[in-house]
């Protein structure tokens, strides 16, 4: 196989789970000689966004024996930006009660707070439809690992996925993680996984990420975004994106599970942890990093 400057790319559809629209699948596969069977998956959401990085970061780590070839599988909407972003607060978010809502504003308008809570929906799709479809169309990647990675809502619902079925993927890349999402009603979750996680004949190998500038108020704010500079700064402290990791990470350890990371990366913000998140994130689940 001839060495690629570029990342392979194919892509197919499949239905979305509320069966009103489609997914566009982006797949990459390995750019040098594999094993015949059992190479890993790792899953992107928010794929529009992150496929492409978390492909040819992919590509040129395993081609230098960074860590093991796999394949990258982003999940997407294909859609303009608005639209993108409504989409996947409907996706990746679990349900929000009222107030919470109210507090977000004009963010919540934005991104179609009102229409989120399509979690546990979207984690059957990915884990009872994409991973079997994914195995049919690439036998190589039967049997190997399968390693989730979220980003910021995407971050939240990878913890979602976590808590709530810790045994449909092997390892959870869990970056920037909207916690805050609900009044931080997650955290609720953590009984119950405990229970679940104790079930399990394998347990999972979990990476929480955030970037150590991410409470660090604005001074500014983008134009369109629907807030005021002081409701963004208010709603920076409410999140407490870095204290809010490293408590979800300390409270996962406490909860009984025993391959857990967490890192805070010392330059990056919400924005310019994503690349670190994947590589360090990736290399983790794979357990070349411990």
């Amino acid at each position: 196989m001839p060495f690629s400057v570029r990342a392979s790319l194919e892509q197919f559809t499949l239905a979305h789970p509320s069966g009103h629209s489609e997914l566009t699948i982006s797949v990459a596969a390995p750019s040098v000689a594999d094993p015949a069977a059992g190479v890993p998956v790792l899953y992107v959401l928010d794929g529009d966004m992150l496929f492409g990085m978390a492909a040819e970061i992919g590509r040129a780590v395993s081609s230098v024996a960074g860590f093991p070839a796999h394949y990258v599988v982003g999940i997407g909407y294909d859609a303009d930006y608005g639209d993108f972003l409504k989409r996947r607060t409907a996706d990746l978010t679990p349900p929000i009660g009222a107030e919470a809502l109210a507090d977000l504003g004009g963010l919540g308008a934005a991104i179609g707070g009102d229409q989120g809570g399509g979690a546990d929906a979207f984690l059957g799709f990915l884990a009872d439809t994409l991973q079997p479809e994914i195995a049919a169309r690439y036998p190589q990647a039967a049997g190997g690992e399968q390693i989730l990675f979220g980003h910021s809502l995407g971050g939240l619902f990878a913890a979602h996925a976590l808590l709530t079925r810790p045994a449909s993927f092997s390892a959870f890349v869990i970056s920037s993680p909207s916690l805050w999402w609900d009044g931080f009603s997650i955290m609720k979750r953590l009984p119950a996984f405990g229970e679940r996680l104790a079930a399990l004949p394998r347990q999972p190998r979990i990476f929480v990420d955030v970037g150590a500038h991410e409470q660090e108020l604005p001074t500014s704010v983008p134009d369109g975004i629907g807030v005021t500079l002081e409701e963004a700064q208010a709603q920076i402290r409410n999140a407490r994106m870095v204290d809010a990791a490293k408590d979800f990470a300390d409270a996962l350890t406490e909860a009984g599970a025993t391959a857990v990371r967490h890192v805070a990366f010392a330059e990056d913000d919400h924005v310019s942890v994503a690349p670190a998140a994947i590589l360090h994130g990736m290399r983790f689940a794979l357990g070349r990093d411990l």
